[in-house]
């Protein structure tokens, strides 16, 4: 396979996570959440075949794209239906087991691929047939799982709506009520202020109204009270990719082979398990500290450690560079990483979550692929010299430290 023709498979994960994310909205209020994680658990398992049997390029090509759909529509499903089906007071850290299982299960496609790659081998077809099992084992588990109230009481379903509360959270007297749920995340101190809009009279249907239909992506930003919870999302999301997290795992292993040689696959392998580690303090700070603060906090730190990164570059300072990597990673696993999709499902009601997910995700998949196309342009422009006398790498992450300076600021003007 050419160059070309690898960069093309390899780009199409991204591209398809972003069609999946864009149908992901539909997806949900058509067939529920449960419908979504069976469909994402089918589309997945069928790609992950493809590529396990695949004789050639076109084979490898369509599996990856519909592995890419797959993860689209489970990284916008998983924070709706966590968000949804979590008791009010532990819901922040439930939330965070998205990005918990999300960076578990890289840690482990990683260590798989380390042992299961080897030149001249067929093993790595292995890696997909584990990839297919798991989803043929997430379809099968998936019999046992109830919608959740909201979405049944939505179409109409409120008998079951109210059986599916009494196993959820023991509410087995009166009828079970959307708003009630709704209100309950709604008037968290925290982002009560993002729905108090203008018209305080719209805010309050905004809050107390379950009978509006599910909304489209573009009607979103038509109610006036939800513009800043969407806002907030959306700019969260952007923030996200353009700390340039995928660019720093990627310099990773660059920077971390001057002080461990020869180890690459285990240094890759060191930063993944790191990641895992730092995730799991969020799921007790999430709700000690507080959205805002837990997530500000972050956000910080992974500034300031991305110019950490881009002086010590510069300036070829190893242990620096290396250090800076290793707090950005740390830092943006305990914040930035899992809070913005906990705020997916908070920071807007019933109605709207469905398409704010579709259009944060979208803005998250489309991020990462202008990153992932425009990185090592954008770093050989940014640099001057050839080989070893090329000057300036830190350059591309003071690029990054300053659009990912100006999102964090819009951020914080709408959540302040």
């Amino acid at each position: 396979m050419t160059d070309a023709a690898f960069g093309l498979v390899t780009s199409m994960f991204t591209i398809g996570g972003l069609v999946g994310s864009l149908s992901s909205g539909a997806i949900m209020n058509k067939f529920g959440r449960k419908g979504a994680v069976r469909i994402n658990a089918l589309t997945i398992g069928l790609g992950s075949v493809m590529m396990m049997l695949a004789w050639g390029f076109w084979t490898l090509l369509i599996g990856r794209s519909l592995v890419g759909v797959g993860a689209g529509i489970a990284m916008c499903v998983g924070p709706v239906y966590l968000a949804e089906i979590a008791p009010h007071n532990i819901k922040g850290s439930v939330g965070v087991l998205n990005q918990v299982s999300v960076v578990i299960g890289i840690l482990l496609a990683q260590t798989a691929g380390l042992f299961l790659s080897a030149p001249n081998s067929h093993l790595w077809r292995a890696v997909f047939f584990i990839s297919a099992a798991l989803s043929a084992i997430q379809i099968l588990l998936s019999a046992g799982f109830s919608d959740t109230p909201l979405w049944l009481t939505s179409v109409g379903r409120e008998i079951e709506a109210k059986t599916v509360a009494g196993r959820l959270w023991k509410k087995e007297t009166a009828l079970f009520r959307a708003e009630d749920e709704a209100e309950a995340h709604i008037n968290n101190p925290e982002n009560e202020s993002l729905l108090a809009g203008e018209n305080a009279d719209d805010a309050a249907s905004v809050k107390s109204d379950t009978n509006i239909p599910a909304l489209s992506v573009l009607e979103l930003f038509k109610l006036e009270p939800l513009r800043r919870p969407v806002s907030a999302i959306v700019l969260v999301m952007l923030a996200q990719q353009l700390s340039g997290i995928n660019s720093v795992m990627f310099y990773s292993n660059k920077i971390l082979a001057n002080v461990i040689p020869g180890k690459a696959g285990y240094i890759s392998l060191g930063i993944s398990a790191l990641n895992v580690i730092m995730t799991f303090p969020a799921i007790y700070l999430i709700e000690r500290l507080g959205r805002r603060h837990l997530l500000f906090g972050s956000m910080m730190t992974v500034l300031t450690s991305l110019l950490f990164i881009a002086v010590g570059l510069n300036e070829n300072m190893t242990v620096l560079s290396s250090v800076a990597i290793l707090a950005f990673v740390g830092f943006f696993a305990i914040g930035l990483g899992p809070v913005p999709f906990v705020l997916i499902g908070e920071l807007v009601p019933f109605y709207a979550a469905s398409s704010t997910s579709s259009l944060a995700l979208s803005v998250n998949w489309l991020t990462n692929f202008v990153i992932g196309v425009g990185f090592l342009p954008l770093r050989g422009w940014l640099t001057t010299g050839e080989g070893p006398d090329r000057k300036g790498d830190g350059n591309v992450f003071l690029f990054f430290a300053v659009t990912y300076a100006i999102v964090f600021f819009a951020f914080w003007r709408v959540w302040r």
